[in-house]
């Protein structure tokens, strides 16, 4: 089970949304707990929505009551409508590319097209980009962050073209060798 990891998603064409499958499970609260192995094994899967407009993570009733999660507590949200008083849930998320995060709070709230929306809570957390190269849309999450991405920096990409030995510092500033950073093999 990892928990560091990365997802790319390509998309045929440009995208209006950014989507991905993501199974949901009991949280892994710590080591008394549920593993993380087998809340993967209790885990269903959703249609997934990423949203940076969004601070925290959402998912709909038919998750909470298809998965049995139990609030633990309430908070108030915001959303098109206004404010609101939400229930607060503990889930896992397990993302495509084995990449999982044990312990993510949610609330319920009402989505269209989808069951879970990611938000900014889980973002944050790691490095996200979106990218669109000829017309088609590539987003690319990665957990947790391994650096700044900054496209306005000098040294932040390599030229086409450009060489860069394995044990040189990666050009992205990350402060690691190129060979363990950007010039990993996939």
């Amino acid at each position: 089970m990892r928990r560091h990891g990365a997802l790319t998603s390509r998309y045929g064409g440009p995208a209006r949304s950014l989507h991905c499958p993501v199974q949901i499970g009991p949280p892994v609260v710590d080591r008394d707990s549920i593993t993380p192995e087998e809340a993967l094994l209790k885990a269903r899967t959703y249609a997934g929505i990423w949203d940076t407009g969004a601070t925290g993570s959402v998912v709909t009733e038919k998750v909470i009551t298809e998965c049995g999660l139990i609030p633990i507590g309430m908070t108030q949200v915001h959303h098109s409508q206004g404010k609101s008083l939400s229930y607060v849930y503990r889930v896992s998320f397990f993302l495509p590319s084995g990449l999982s995060l044990p312990l993510v709070h949610v609330t319920r709230g009402e989505l269209t097209g989808c069951d879970v929306l990611i938000g900014m809570d889980v973002i944050g957390t790691g490095d996200f980009a979106v990218s669109s190269d000829h017309g088609k849309t590539v987003f690319s999450f990665r957990h947790p962050s391994a650096g700044p991405i900054d496209f306005t920096s000098p040294e932040s990409t390599v030229s086409p073209g450009q060489k860069v030995g394995r044990n040189s510092p990666c050009p992205c500033g990350s402060g690691r060798k190129y060979k363990k950073c950007h010039g990993r093999r996939t």
